[in-house]
């Protein structure tokens, strides 16, 4: 009984260690991926502190005040150098991310569906208007969170703070047919204060249980696909 226990056991983890060797291996070193397209993968849509709004009058309402800042983003991104320009995978261990005009190195984490890039250095990160990072829109919108080892005061101007944090950016790709695949999710939030941008990321589906009442928040998701 006990050899077949440890038989069991063997089996189980030559089957784990195979599997994670099959997603690793999809992957070649050294390779360099380059960004080729930016693509929606949906339409826009309308969040409040209630949840996801499917009025079409409330939406169409938003769309036609939203429509050109998604048109200018979507153009910018896909068009512009600096974002997601280039990934450089050296080895298992190691690999260079080109990102916002900025080379960064970065620990690789290949998971079952998605490979996580961390920083590998501490950096100090600016800013978040209002309100500390981990207590932020941006940080409550995405799914896999930066690590925050401490947060801090970045300027303060007659009663208006601004907050940086120190800790290590994380970014979000999947691997699928020789293709790396970025999800981006372009947002704005109107509330009194006015927030826009775009994040490499998947969506947290609860984040606007975060939101204050009377903000609402429109976002589209997209990806950018990068090749060798």
């Amino acid at each position: 009984m006990q050899g077949n226990r440890h038989f069991c056991l063997f089996f189980l983890f030559a089957l784990i260690f195979s599997c994670e060797e099959e997603e690793v291996s999809l992957l070649t070193y050294p390779s360099v991926y380059h960004k080729s397209e930016l693509e929606s993968t949906g339409k826009l849509r309308v969040f409040s502190l209630a949840g996801e709004i499917n009025n079409n009058s409330v939406i169409n309402r938003f769309i036609q005040n939203d429509t050109s800042f998604y048109n200018y983003y979507f153009y910018y991104i896909n068009n512009e150098h600096g974002i997601m320009d280039t990934v450089y995978f050296v080895d298992r261990q190691h690999a260079r991310l080109s990102h916002q005009y900025t080379n960064m190195d970065c620990m690789p984490a290949m998971g079952r569906r998605n490979l996580i890039l961390t920083q590998t250095d501490t950096a100090s990160i600016c800013c978040t208007y209002g309100e500390v990072f981990t207590r932020s829109f941006s940080y409550y919108l995405v799914r896999v969170k930066p690590e925050v080892h401490s947060e801090f005061i970045y300027s303060s101007t007659r009663g208006d703070y601004y907050f940086g944090f120190w800790g290590q950016r994380k970014y979000v790709f999947n691997e699928s047919h020789g293709q790396l695949v970025a999800p981006m999710i372009l947002y704005i939030k109107h509330s009194v204060n006015y927030y826009s941008g775009f994040e490499n990321n998947f969506l947290q589906p609860d984040f606007y249980s975060n939101l204050a009442v009377g903000d609402t928040v429109t976002l589209m998701e997209s990806v950018i696909l990068l090749e060798k």
